[in-house]
């Protein structure tokens, strides 16, 4: 089959991992991938695009008009006419014209949900959750066009030895290291973070606060105000490459938005693969993957999170007990069962076009 998957903009980030890494996988299909990185004014990801070349995938940067339009789309498809397109979605629909076209010939259209609290809009043949926080999204739409596939993660990229989590590791040898990886932008990371981290007073212990973003700088100056420049660490941006080596050195994963609604991160699930166990807010689909006394702590206020991350602190056997739950539970979501789900999907759909000849009907009643 010919897939043509399409976001809104190829920077580095959850959904365009998801992307990449579907497409990466998927080496029996043939492939190409739109994006709008500079229409939206933002920088494409070279090490994403430098992938899908080295796999001898066309990636293209346009305009969104250019896929609404038809004579345009042919013109940047050059010949390519995909049998699916994968729409991975974050709230806007610029190429709803050709969805809704009902032309005889379309290809189906699938839209892979990324965000959360938008609803989806109707008239796409497939629906595509990264988690079931995401329903009410999609309750309008006939369930049976609606699944639920969880982001998946390489296993391989983080393997588990020998490693100074243990049952015998003393705090006191060494700081406590918490930390985080994310952008850092607004929604993503509260711009009172620092002073809320030194309200815990958490003795001996160091913060990583790894990611880039418009709100660096101020969460730099706000520990230098404070005086715990050497307390907190900022490495800014870290390499796809390099993060499993950085995770390597947590003894607890924080993570904590402001605005952000997370379905599916991304973050915690490599956090959990690399065996560290996870301190976190209980909302959105967080508590599907976080499971308290389990694999990490889950908070409802900033204060529990103090809270959490003090017992980790002081309890080096509930750190082995967690981060062993954690490795656990990122098996449960490794790459090779969300590409198999994709699989199951693209050949369900392939015979519902079969049997019909015809489009998906899209009525959504």
């Amino acid at each position: 089959m010919k897939i043509l998957s399409v976001i809104e903009a190829f920077c580095h980030g959850g959904a365009q991992t998801v992307l990449l890494d579907v497409v990466l996988s998927l080496p029996e299909h043939q492939h190409r991938v739109v994006h709008f990185s500079s229409a939206n004014g933002i920088t494409a990801e070279s090490t994403f695009v430098d992938a899908l070349r080295s796999a001898e995938i066309d990636c293209i940067d346009t305009h969104w008009d250019s896929i609404r339009n038809e004579e345009s789309r042919l013109e940047i498809l050059d010949g390519f006419q995909p049998d699916i397109v994968l729409f991975h979605w974050w709230g806007k629909d610029p190429w709803m014209p050709w969805v809704m076209s009902h032309r005889s010939g379309n290809p189906a259209f699938v839209c892979v949900i990324h965000h959360s609290g938008i609803a989806a809009k109707a008239g796409y043949d497939r629906y595509v959750l990264v988690s079931r926080s995401q329903l009410q999204q999609v309750d309008h739409i006939p369930p049976h066009r609606v699944q639920v596939i969880p982001n998946g993660i390489d296993l391989e990229r983080f393997p588990i030895g020998s490693d100074r989590r243990s049952p015998d590791f003393d705090v006191r040898d060494r700081p406590f290291v918490v930390g985080r990886l994310s952008e850092l932008r607004e929604g993503k990371i509260p711009d009172g973070w620092i002073p809320t981290l030194a309200s815990y007073r958490l003795e001996n212990t160091r913060f990583v606060i790894a990611g880039d973003g418009a709100l660096l700088p101020i969460l730099r100056k706000s520990a230098i105000d404070l005086k715990l420049d050497g307390q907190m660490f900022f490495p800014g941006y870290i390499p796809r490459r390099e993060v499993p080596s950085l995770l390597a050195t947590f003894d607890a994963f924080c993570y904590v938005t402001s605005s952000a609604v997370e379905c599916c991160p991304l973050a915690i699930l490599e956090a959990m693969a690399a065996g560290v166990p996870v301190v976190a807010e209980a909302r959105g689909g967080i508590p599907e993957i976080v499971v308290s006394g389990e694999n990490g702590l889950l908070a409802r206020t900033l204060d529990e999170i103090g809270d959490h991350l003090r017992r980790l602190r002081e309890n080096p056997a509930l750190r082995e007990h967690l981060g062993r739950g954690a490795r656990a539970t990122a098996e449960g979501f490794s790459l090779k069962k969300q590409i198999a789900a994709y699989r199951d999907l693209l050949a369900d759909i392939q015979r519902e076009r079969a049997v019909s000849q015809y489009p998906i009907n899209r009525a959504v009643s």
